[in-house]
């Protein structure tokens, strides 16, 4: 697997380049230039040179500084939300697929309900409901994607749940729990993996689209859908100031989906050799 993996150019570029990204993130401060948050009103809108590479914004902000600072919330709340929604999704998922019975129809039902509706409008109605705050866009996030994961877990369990191997592992008397965790959870593992790197692209997108709307992170916070809301209130004026987030959000998102597709590749068993 690992081998088949470093022979796929796409997977290893791409994972390197989010790699990349998540430790400039992460080395922020060591990294910027300038005080993200540092005003300077009699500097704004600085063209780009040596001290600020990408300039500065209406306030003399340093736009460099507030873009890597802006990978950490940007990065970090889909990270969360992916791990929020593959959590609540798998778990569904395995109860409907193993158990089947009941639990199936209930939780599919469940799922039908969530799914007839369009995602973005669930989204801006959950955080509407439970105000304008960075927990509940997670939390809206999750209560709408889990649905999706949850139909795509089952399937992948349903086709593992009668193997052989499982039906020995329950013939032995080992627990359901073993039987999920030890047998079922590494079958369909790849497929999971997929998934994540696909949905945390979506992530990114919702995220940023929300605090663009001023829905999600608020400002100062260097969030770059955030600094595209900022943007916006003086585009006729500096476009420019657009110009750096909205590329930004571009690349990492089609990084991730990418990465996806490689994945799929990588993992996928037809292509085994």
């Amino acid at each position: 697997m690992l081998k088949k993996f470093l022979e796929n150019k796409m997977a290893v570029a791409m994972t390197g380049l989010v790699f990349i990204i998540a430790l400039i993130g992460l080395f922020a401060p060591v990294l910027a230039p300038h005080d993200p948050y540092a005003t300077n009103i009699m500097n704004k809108f600085a063209k780009f040179s040596m001290d600020y590479p990408l300039g500065t914004d209406h306030l003399g902000r340093c736009v460099l500084s507030r873009m890597i600072y802006g990978i950490r919330p940007t990065l970090g709340l889909a990270t969360l939300t992916m791990f929020g929604t593959i959590g609540l999704g798998a778990f569904m998922g395995f109860m409907a697929g193993y158990f089947r019975g009941w639990i199936d129809e209930i939780i599919m039902r469940v799922v039908d309900v969530m799914l007839s509706f369009p995602s973005q409008i669930m989204v801006f109605a959950v955080v509407a409901l439970l105000g304008i705050d960075v927990r509940n866009v997670i939390l809206a996030n999750v209560f709408i994607k889990w649905a999706w994961y949850a139909r795509m877990i089952r399937a992948g369990v349903l086709k593992y749940r009668d193997k052989n191997y499982i039906q020995f592992s329950r013939c032995v008397g080992n627990k359901e729990s073993f039987i999920l965790l030890r047998h079922l959870l590494p079958s369909i593992s790849s497929e999971l993996a997929v998934l994540a790197s696909l949905d945390i692209g979506w992530a990114i997108i919702n995220i940023s689209t929300l605090s663009f709307l001023g829905l999600g992170v608020q400002a100062p916070v260097p969030e770059w859908g955030a600094m595209l809301n900022e943007a916006k209130n003086v585009l006729t004026t500096n476009p420019v100031q657009m110009i750096a987030p909205g590329i930004a959000i571009v690349v990492l998102v089609t990084a991730f989906n990418l990465l996806g597709d490689a994945l799929r590749d990588v993992l996928d068993p037809k292509e085994a050799s």
